[in-house]
C-alpha cells in the first residue's frame, strides 16, 4: 500500500470520527450567532446547512477516492496493500461507531421520550407531524452510517478477489464474505477473520479491536439494563 493510499485512508477515517464534536461546535457557534447578531431566515437556514452540505461533501469525494484507490491497488497485485487498507478502515471506524451510537441514542432519546417528559405529554398532539420526522431522521442516520463503511467494504472486496485467485477461499465463500462486507458489526468480525485467519495479518490490532467490541457490547447490555430498572 504506497503513502498516498495510506494518508488518503486515514484522513477519511480521521474526518469521519470527527463528525460528533464538529457537529456540536457547528451547532454550538451557530446558536450563538443567531443569538448575538439580527439576521433573516434564509440566511439563519444557509448558515446552518451550509457547513454541513461542505463537510459531506469532503467526505463523499474521500469515500470515491478511497474506493477508487482499493481498485488501482488490486490492479497492482498488492493484496497486502488491500488488506492494509481493509483494516484501516474497518479498524479505524470502529471508534467512530462507537461514538455514533452513543450520540445518536441520546438524541433520538430526547427527541422521543425526552420531549414527552418536558412537555408533559402534550406532544402528542404534534405526533402526525413529529414522529414522521423523528423516522425520517432515524432513516437518514443509518442510511448515511451504512455509507461510511462502503470504501472500506471495497478494500475488503479486492481482498477477497485477491483470497479467491491465491485459492485461500472458494468462490462461493467469497459470496457470503461479500455480503457480511455490508453489514454493521459483521464487516469488522469478517473483516478480522479475512486478515487474521487467512492472511495471518493484523493479529494484534484484531485483538484490540475484539476487546473494544466485548466492551461496546457490555455496555450496551448495562444502559438497556438501567433503562428498564
Amino acid at each position: 500500500m504506497d503513502k498516498a493510499a495510506k494518508r488518503l485512508a486515514i484522513i477519511y477515517v480521521v474526518l469521519l470520527s470527527l463528525s460528533a464534536p464538529l457537529m456540536a461546535a457547528h451547532l454550538g457557534c451557530f446558536i450563538w450567532i443567531i443569538g448575538t447578531h439580527n439576521m433573516s431566515g434564509w440566511m439563519g437556514i444557509i448558515m446552518l446547512l451550509l457547513p454541513i452540505l461542505i463537510y459531506g461533501g469532503v467526505l463523499v469525494v474521500l469515500g470515491i477516492w478511497n474506493t477508487v484507490k482499493s481498485f488501482q491497488i488490486y490492479k497492482k497485485q498488492d493484496i497486502l496493500g488491500c488488506i492494509n487498507g481493509m483494516l484501516l478502515h474497518k479498524y479505524g471506524l470502529v471508534f467512530f461507531f462507537c461514538v455514533n451510537f452513543v450520540v445518536l441514542f441520546i438524541v433520538y432519546f430526547i427527541l422521543t421520550f425526552g420531549v414527552l417528559v418536558g412537555t408533559r405529554g402534550l406532544a402528542l398532539f404534534a405526533a402526525p407531524v413529529w414522529i414522521p420526522f423523528v423516522m425520517a431522521m432515524l432513516g437518514w442516520s443509518i442510511i448515511s452510517s451504512w455509507l461510511a463503511i462502503l470504501p472500506g467494504s471495497a478494500y475488503s472486496i479486492q481482498v477477497l478477489r485477491g483470497s479467491v485467485r491465491t485459492g485461500k477461499i472458494s468462490g462461493g465463500v467469497a459470496v457470503i464474505h461479500g455480503i457480511l462486507q455490508f453489514l454493521f458489526l459483521a464487516d469488522v468480525l469478517d473483516a478480522m477473520y479475512l486478515a487474521a485467519g487467512k492472511w495471518g495479518r493484523g493479529k494484534k490490532s484484531s485483538v484490540l479491536v475484539a476487546l473494544v467490541y466485548v466492551a461496546a457490547v457490555a455496555g450496551i447490555v448495562w444502559i438497556v439494563y438501567k433503562i428498564r430498572s
